[in-house]
């Protein structure tokens, strides 16, 4: 896959500035304690083409100048700790200006953490505190067990919901063991200042990752 985003790149003179998809993101991990903040540019959709911006087109975020990755095809910026938000601005080779505003909002896994039972019809994962979903969040939990192809996803995105259902014949599908546990929140939203070609802003916040059993 990197290689094909390393390959399959145009510039962004060659096209209309009005067909460009904008994907702004940040990304916390709290396992390494950074925040990564991306600008993608594509042709037309999210699964189009990726754009390299054309001089004097420029990205940045919160002023700052963003640096261009040649392999994976997005300009991007580290941070030290959680950046809870961003301002990515964009200013197209027509010379109009994009704002848009990332956020990122956080979760963690509740205490003590859960054991998950291969005996259990129905069992649920609540994150911590129990915070209902708002609208165009999502929580996954990943299950990475002790085989080589045993890791499964559970997530929700319902409205309201304050837990994942951990569905049995999923679990199933777990070997039984210690597993690692992954959890993350993410927030996304359509821009509010963009092209005719839409575009996606995107927050996600993972917390240290934890260990249980599944029996």
């Amino acid at each position: 896959m990197v290689t094909l985003a390393a390959c399959k790149k145009e510039i962004t003179s060659n096209i209309d500035q009005d067909k460009i998809f904008t994907h702004f993101k940040l990304a916390y991990d709290a396992n390494t304690d950074q925040t990564m903040a991306t600008a993608t540019f594509r042709f037309s959709n999210l699964d189009g083409t990726r754009l390299k911006l054309s001089d004097p087109s420029t990205v940045t975020i919160d002023g700052e100048s963003i640096d261009w990755n040649d392999e994976q095809g997005y300009y991007e910026k580290t941070y030290t700790g959680l950046k809870p938000t961003g301002v990515f601005d964009w200013t197209d080779l027509d010379g109009k200006a994009f704002s848009d505003t990332v956020e990122i909002r956080d979760i963690d896994f509740p205490d003590p953490i859960p054991t998950f039972s291969h005996d259990s019809a129905v069992a649920y994962f609540t994150w911590a505190g129990a915070t209902p979903l708002e609208m165009n969040e999502q929580v996954k939990l990943e299950i990475d067990g002790v085989g080589e192809t045993d890791t499964r996803v559970f997530s929700t995105d319902t409205l309201g919901d304050t837990n994942i259902m951990i569905d049995s014949l999923k679990l199933s599908q777990v070997d039984s063991g210690l597993v690692n546990l992954f959890l993350e929140k993410r927030y996304a939203v359509e821009p509010f200042d963009g092209t005719s070609a839409g575009g996606l802003l995107v927050g996600t916040y993972r917390p240290v990752d934890k260990t249980t059993e599944v029996n």
